[in-house]
């Protein structure tokens, strides 16, 4: 019998839950086809939260055509309908309690509608538009000053390492694109760590085709792995600044001063930075609002949309303690109803770098032995740049447009490097050691320019395009080799000494100038024909002296022949192509050719000799997509390439800057061709948060350009570029992910890879074979709440053997793991941030050092005023001081694990004051 509390607790519990019952609200109704007028059975009807766009209910309707999603929670819902072959029915409803809405839907079938249609853009958090997968930035939340960064970490198929380096479904995106006229950084991993996430509109992910395959629609197989981001347009206005200024006071700080000013559709923008905590000046949101782009690329979606996008920059990346100081002013204009774009901009950097690295390497030779190479090397370089661009867009009508680019810089550089490293047999026998210093000093003048004309002619898909590029490089330099080595016989003992005391000087001078025309021309509604050609004149003029002390003077003079050389190296392309394009509902392919003929002219003019070679080319390519359903697809393709020896693998000079490690060239090397095929797959399911991804590539290699190395008794190495057959390598990966429960998403993911590395030692032939394979999982919560976070494993198996030491097999495991934590506490205006990334890698009898990482950075940040305006934050970067870098590669019949001097713990505080008049910054 139950005692009065209880009955109490029943009787509570009992009212509590009926008036919940009778507050809740219902829909019910009919699906109708509108021009047959027939019910349509399981018909999917769908209701979602309009505060967070996440799926509250959802049914089928019966036999008759009816539903009724009952006991629903007052509230604001987007309500929609979708039936194979139908265009998807929309609407917004608010639902109060004990409401009883009717809706009786007629939906049209989608052949009576336009190819593509627009929904609310609330709804569509992820849409798979051809070979695009795009995502509404909105429906994924995060918090307040978040970056884009953290955007991109929420959406499922990409990912970010510690590095900001961007992968998605599986590939390393090589560009950003950001839609509009705003300049911005040209690396992808600054622009995603610091442009702010409500400034993005929709995220784009996509293999992105080249300029002329956008223009004329026959794809000529080349792409790029890209994110394009379309910006909100209400964040592209104003006149507004900013100034930060952060210190330790003690040894670290960092310094910013900035400007912006727009007029009509002019924008004038400068800036000066100066820190020595990072190795780029500007973030990205800075350097689209104040900065300036090199080597920027504008182009037009069919939608009338404008892409920008550009290629990576040596000084925002690095390895050391850097110190560094940028400026820059750019200025854009556009004018007759922006027929008429001019942008053109001015960057200046100067950059300090000190660092130390130290390698282990152990090199496998026959019978089962080996030897192991030890190195330091403690650097001190100094670069300072100067930079001009300058772009000119012209839409001469609505048929045809016309653009040229111009960009120039003058670089100069210095290095110090002093090196200290020993060789020493299985049994700890020395075999060698060395102490070197080299230094350098040198300038580099760098112009490039291109001419762009496209035509579409009066016939729909007829085109001709003309492309023009010319390039000039111009490098001088010199340096000093002084280097103290000692050899030791096979039982260790002293052998001899030598000393090395050289002057190394260089001048090369190397001009480019490339054509391209290509006409399209309509055969059908469906098939296109592309023809093609291009050509390519190039020319290297190099000088490169080594010279020694004679005995009787202090100063070098005397030139080393076989460390000398005067070269003239020439290459000549011609190479022609024709390629036909088939787009139906749902399949697309393409197939095609390119003829080519190949010529390199090497004269070496000191000794009056030259040498030609020639090679023809077969170029094939392909590819077929099928998509039943727009967020499905699968897409397979081949292309082959070829690769050309350089003048440095095919130049005879004997590079003796490491006296133990000597290159020498081949002048009988063949040009390399690779046969690449790929495959991948894309399902995405909107009511049930579900997708999956998986990509997957081989390609082997004929005539592959790899290397020699004979190893003498006193462990010098003379390394040579040679052709081998036999090298091929592969990859997969694929990832799945759906939601668990309400805002928490869970999701696995597999990759692996395999090689074979073909090469010789010592006159044998070695085989190296190579694979990994791993798996991964993660959940995540991201949330505008008070609480995100975010868990990711991926642990990884790693394999290599080699055929000339078979007892010598390598295994270890590696795990990362990518800890997130974000905690927000609104009415106080106080945001704590913690990020992680922990490297774990196991410890061997070939790599004995203990290198588990834990890079833990934290934050905590308030912001003052209204409008946020002002902002103090303090950071404590790599809590652990365990900030090292690490890279273990096994290849051939090398096995290495470099490591590298990074900065490490130290904490900042900063404070922030964002200025504004007459518009909003893109900050905001």
């Amino acid at each position: 019998m139950m005692s009065p509390k209880q009955l109490l607790l029943l009787i509570c519990s009992t009212f509590i839950a009926l008036q919940s019952f009778s507050q809740s609200g219902k829909i019910s109704g009919s699906i109708t086809d509108t021009s047959s007028g027939k019910k349509l059975s399981m018909a999917v009807v769908s209701l979602i939260r309009t505060k967070d766009s996440t799926l509250s209910k959802f049914t089928r309707t019966n036999e008759q055509g009816s539903f009724e999603l009952s006991n629903l929670t007052a509230g604001s819902y987007i309500f929609m309908v979708s039936y194979p072959g139908y265009a998807e029915y929309v609407d917004e409803l608010t639902i109060t309690a004990g409401s009883d809405v009717q809706k009786n839907i007629t939906i049209i079938p989608r052949s009576k509608l336009l190819e593509e249609i627009i929904i609310q853009q609330k709804v569509a958090a992820i849409r798979i538009k051809g070979d695009t997968t795009e995502y509404k930035a909105d429906s994924f939340k995060v918090g307040p000053n978040a970056s884009a960064q953290e955007l991109l970490k929420r959406l499922p198929g990409l990912q970010v390492n510690a590095k900001g380096e961007i992968t998605a479904q599986g590939q390393k995106v090589e560009k950003i694109l950001v839609d509009g006229e705003e300049f911005f950084s040209d690396d992808p991993a600054v622009v995603a760590q610091n442009l702010r996430a409500d400034v993005v509109d929709k995220v784009q992910v996509f293999d992105k085709k080249s300029e002329q395959a956008e223009f004329t629609g026959v794809d000529d197989g080349q792409k790029t792995k890209t994110i394009n981001l379309e910006l909100k347009e209400d964040k592209k206005k104003g006149y507004f600044g900013k100034i930060e200024a952060g210190s330790d006071f003690d040894k670290y700080r960092n310094g910013k001063a900035m400007i912006n000013s727009f007029k009509k559709k002019q924008k004038i923008a400068a800036y000066v930075t100066h820190n020595n905590t990072t190795f780029e000046g500007l973030n990205w949101n800075e350097q689209r609002n104040f900065g300036s782009s090199s080597n920027t690329n504008m182009e037009i979606t069919d939608d009338g949309g404008m892409m920008m996008w550009v290629g990576g920059d040596d000084f925002s990346s690095g390895q050391g303690l850097p110190t560094s100081t940028t400026g820059g002013i750019s200025y854009l204009n556009k004018w007759n109803k922006d027929k008429n774009t001019f942008s053109g901009s001015y960057q200046f950097n100067d950059q300090q770098v000190k660092g130390l690295n130290s390698s282990f390497t152990k090199t496998l030779l026959d019978k089962d032995s080996s030897f192991s190479n030890t190195t330091t090397e403690f650097f001190n370089s100094s670069r300072r740049r100067s930079k001009l661009n300058a772009n000119y867009d012209w839409q001469i009508d609505s048929s045809a447009t016309l653009k040229f680019k111009a960009s120039g810089s003058l670089v100069n550089n210095s290095k110090m490097s002093e090196y200290t490293g020993e060789s020493y047999t299985d049994d700890n026998l020395p075999i060698n050691n060395t102490n070197r210093t080299t230094t350098t000093v040198g300038e580099n003048k760098d112009f490039t320019s291109e001419l762009s004309f496209r035509k579409r002619l009066k016939k729909a898909g007829r085109t001709i395009s003309y492309t023009g590029n010319f390039s000039n490089n111009a490098r001088v330099g010199e340096g000093f080799l002084f280097s103290e080595n000692n050899f030791y016989d096979k039982a260790g003992q002293f052998l001899r000494q030598q000393d090395i005391d050289q002057k190394k000087t260089n001048n090369e001078n190397q001009q480019t100038f490339q054509n391209s025309l290509v006409y399209t021309e309509p055969l059908s509604k469906k098939w296109n024909l592309e023809l093609t050609y291009r050509n390519n004149f190039s020319q290297n003029d190099a000088k490169r002296n080594t010279l020694e002390k004679p005995i009787s003077n202090d100063k070098y003079t005397e030139i080393v022949d076989t460390l000398s050389n005067h070269f003239l190296f020439k290459t000549t392309d011609h190479t022609g192509g024709v390629s036909f394009r088939f787009a139906g509902k749902k399949i697309t392919t393409s197939f095609g050719t390119a003829l080519g003929r190949t010529q390199f002219n090497l004269d070496e003019l000191n000794k009056g000799t030259n040498r030609n070679i020639a090679f023809i080319n077969l170029l094939p390519r392909a590819s077929f997509r099928f998509a039943p359903k727009k967020q499905r697809s699968l897409t397979l393709r081949y292309n082959g390439s070829t690769q050309n020896p350089t003048l440095q693998q095919i130049n005879p000079i004997i590079d003796n800057n490491d006296p133990l490690n000597i290159t020498i060239g081949n002048d009988k090397l063949k040009q390399a061709f690779r046969h690449n095929f790929s495959f991948s797959m894309n399902d995405y399911k909107i009511i049930k948060s579900k997708n999956l991804y998986v990509d997957a590539s081989f390609s082997f290699v004929n005539n592959a350009i790899s290397n020699a190395s004979a190893i003498d008794s006193i462990g010098r190495r003379i390394n040579q570029t040679i052709n081998v057959n036999g090298n091929y390598n592969g990859y997969m990966w694929g990832r799945y992910g759906f939601e668990i429960f309400k805002g928490i998403n869970f999701n696995i993911s597999t990759n692996s890879n395999i090689s074979r590395f073909v090469n010789r030692v010592n006159n044998q032939t070695n085989v190296s074979d190579n694979y990994s394979a791993g798996f991964g999982f993660g959940i995540s919560r991201w949330s505008d709440k008070w609480i995100s976070f975010s868990v990711n494993l991926q642990p990884t198996y790693n394999y290599s053997k080699s055929s000339i030491n078979k007892s010598r097999e390598i295994k270890y495991w590696s795990m990362n793991t990518y800890p997130y934590v974000s905690m927000r506490f609104k009415k106080q205006k106080l945001y704590f941030d913690l990020e992680s990334n922990v490297s774990l890698y196991q410890k061997t009898e070939t790599f004995a050092n203990q290198r588990n990482i834990f890079f833990v950075t934290t934050s905590l940040r308030r912001t003052f005023t209204k409008s946020d305006a002002f902002e103090a934050k303090i950071t404590v970067n790599d809590l652990f001081n365990q900030n090292l870098g690490v890279q273990r590669n096994i290849s051939s019949n090398f096995i290495s694990e470099n490591t590298f001097q990074n900065i490490r713990r130290f904490w900042l505080l900063t404070f922030t004051w964002n200025f504004t008049k007459n518009g909003k910054p893109s900050e905001f």
